[in-house]
């Protein structure tokens, strides 16, 4: 007997409950960093979805692009999420808690808290922490320069001009390698300091993977995803850094494909269970991850909030939904000032944004929603791995992500921050 449409649908929803009849529509392209991190998180997650570039557009609303979305936003940001309404969602990490809230099954978050805070924890490492490791590898090296250049022309002009397409990759590297020193801070002194991290992570990380498929044990979590922005779309798959990871840390480059492709089960690892780790019995592996975020990103993190409250302090009467940042102006890149931190022992100088603080809230959430004992075991933990910074860090005044309506933007929260 044939099922009834009724039936099959009934289980479709059985094997993939966060599955939609009408597809959101993901505007992204493989060379952007932001896109691999919801690209990853909506095909592990079983989103019903659709992929096109602006570009290209989508069939019935090829001009959306030019002419919705970026009136609206003000700015290029990459990628962008069409929801089924005919809204947006402009920014990865307000996507990804949009869909957790509207798909709570299955979930991408563990419902232990200590492991719920410490996927917030790496999900903001691999959102920033990793931002400069993405860029060097990108731009300081022909190779790989030659070839994001190129994506990134057809990305913006479209697959068959090519002339058109070899002068935009050019002059948005340009862009790029300009802004290195000032904006990002990367320069001949801070150069070693993002090698060394870079060759620690690809060390531990590979080890880690040759014994969990994911970063939290047998499944995957926004930790996963938010790792693959730097892990995938640069280090994975720009020429010279993806011949270091493949010749160094094979199992990290088989996470990379693993995580792009739907289902839970890693073939190499099917033995491990499809849950996520004891946080009472973290392997050593996992810690030792743990160890080399507190060293490189902890400062990172102490910095970013610093430089949020000297923006603060220059004019402590702003209103809520004050944008954050130096000029007012919404913008892909909201600068709140200078910042210098400590990597691999050598002092790196930058702009400094609203991200990492912002996401670090996520982190403090699920703290202050802890029992004594948790939030006990959650400081002994980060003490043993040096990440009592991501414990004593808090801001004076919370922080918006605001990037479902005008201004697309970070913006202030409410005066008072409770605790």
């Amino acid at each position: 007997m044939k099922n009834s449409k009724k039936e099959i649908m009934e289980s479709l929803l059985a094997a993939f409950p966060a599955w939609t009849v009408k597809p959101y529509v993901h505007w992204a392209v493989h060379v952007s960093l932001y896109s691999a991190k919801t690209r990853s998180y909506m095909i592990k997650k079983g989103i019903h979805f659709t992929e096109t570039s602006p570009a290209a557009g989508v069939f019935g609303a090829k001009d959306r692009w030019a002419e919705v979305i970026m009136p609206a936003l003000g700015y290029s940001t990459m990628p962008v999420l069409d929801l089924p309404d005919g809204t947006f969602i402009s920014d990865t990490t307000a996507i990804i808690r949009y869909l957790e809230e509207q798909h709570p099954e299955p979930p991408m978050l563990p419902s232990d808290p200590i492991m719920r805070a410490l996927a917030w924890l790496i999900f903001n490492y691999g959102t920033e922490g990793l931002f400069l490791n993405a860029q060097h590898y990108r731009w300081s090296f022909s190779e790989s320069a030659d070839f994001a250049a190129a994506d990134i022309g057809r990305a913006i002009a479209g697959p068959t001009n090519v002339e058109v397409i070899k002068m935009m990759g050019e002059n948005f590297q340009a862009m790029k390698l300009e802004k290195f020193p000032t904006e990002v801070g990367i320069t001949a002194e801070t150069i070693p300091a993002i090698e060394k991290s870079n060759e620690l992570l690809f060390e531990k990380l590979d080890v880690h993977f040759r014994h969990y498929p994911y970063i939290l044990g047998g499944r995957p979590s926004i930790a996963d995803a938010a790792m693959m922005e730097t892990l995938h779309a640069h280090l994975g798959r720009d020429i010279y850094p993806a011949n270091i990871m493949k010749k160094t840390a094979p199992a990290l480059y088989r996470w990379t494909e693993t995580m792009n492709r739907p289902g839970i089960v890693d073939a190499e690892l099917s033995q491990i269970p499809q849950e996520y780790l004891d946080p009472d019995n973290l392997p050593d592996t996992l810690l030792d991850f743990l160890k080399l975020v507190s060293d490189d990103f902890g400062p990172q993190l102490e910095a970013s909030v610093n430089a949020y409250e000297d923006w603060l302090a220059t004019d402590p009467e702003r209103p809520e939904g004050a944008i954050i940042t130096v000029d007012g102006a919404a913008m892909n890149r909201q600068k709140m000032g200078q910042m210098a931190y400590s990597q691999q022992g050598i002092t790196i100088k930058r702009d400094a944004w609203p991200d990492i603080p912002n996401m670090h809230q996520y982190v403090l959430e699920v703290v202050d929603m802890m029992d004594a004992k948790e939030k006990s075991d959650w400081s002994e933990l980060m003490q043993s791995v040096g990440g009592e910074i991501f414990v004593n860090t808090r801001l004076s005044r919370p922080i918006k992500l605001h990037k479902h309506q005008p201004p697309y933007a970070y913006v202030l929260g409410e005066s008072v921050l409770g605790t």
